[in-house]
């Protein structure tokens, strides 16, 4: 019998976002299986089911919509410790955004709130000599387009872990945790053009007054189209990576 992969989405959204079931779809396309494929576990309902962490090929972590990782929410700190468990269990993982800032965060990074370093939209990223090496991001062009869209930054990497791509506004765009399968990214793999546009329109109350709406909303539309990170997620989930770590970048 052929196997099925299986992934896990943790959701860190409020508990009635629909945001959470596209982001599951955006998930399940990018890693090219269906939805029925990718299991969703939200985190305000309760902690990471820590014991059926076995079942699952990969373990996603995406973006929180209208929180910051610096929030004093209690499910935004059970995610943190969701994301330090999934490293210990060192079942193959990926946080885009969100997730990316959380674990930076929980293993001893530094994370800041800077709106006037915005990031929405596709943007222009380069690997490191430890990204052009790394089993799964040596596949995307030394240069490469991506969507984004985040006010906190990651400013300090945590020890213990590799940089793997750099921005030109925000540096810290992708890390490996050394020892783990986990990766770890500022921007979205599982989002494209059209993607990006409906989480814009939805959750545009939180990050526009509406003055800049239809500009915003003109460029997002005029952006680049991001193929490339498309395969990411996956060659994550078909387990096309290996136990041998990137030295670092």
């Amino acid at each position: 019998m052929t196997h099925l992969p299986r992934a896990l989405l943790v959701s860190l959204r409020d508990p009635h976002d629909p945001m959470a079931e596209h982001e599951r779809r955006c998930f399940a396309a990018s890693a090219q299986v269906p939805p029925e494929q990718v299991d969703l576990h939200r985190m305000v309902e309760g902690p990471l089911p820590v014991d059926r962490l076995g079942r699952y090929d990969a373990v996603f972590f995406g973006g929180s919509g209208a929180y910051s990782v610096l929030d004093d929410v209690p499910w935004i700190k059970a995610g943190m410790t969701a994301l330090q468990q999934v490293v210990e269990a060192r079942v193959p993982a990926w946080a885009s955004c969100f997730g990316f800032q959380g674990l930076a965060l929980a293993l001893g990074g530094t994370v800041e709130n800077d709106d006037a370093r915005q990031e929405l939209g596709a943007t222009l990223l380069h690997l490191t000599d430890a990204g052009r090496a790394d089993p799964l991001m040596r596949a995307l062009p030394a240069s490469f387009w991506a969507q984004e869209g985040h006010h906190d930054h990651v400013t300090a990497l945590p020890p213990g872990v590799v940089r793997l791509a750099t921005g030109d506004v925000s540096l810290e765009q992708a890390f490996k945790v050394d020892g783990a399968p986990f990766w770890a990214s500022q921007f979205h793999p599982e989002l494209d053009r059209h993607s990006t546009i409906d989480r814009f329109l939805h959750y545009l109350d939180h990050y526009h007054d509406g003055s800049d709406a239809d500009v915003t909303l003109a460029k997002l539309r005029a952006g680049e189209d991001t193929p490339e990170v498309a395969g990411l997620l996956a060659r994550l989930l078909r387990g096309e990576h290996t136990s041998t770590d990137s030295r670092s970048g």
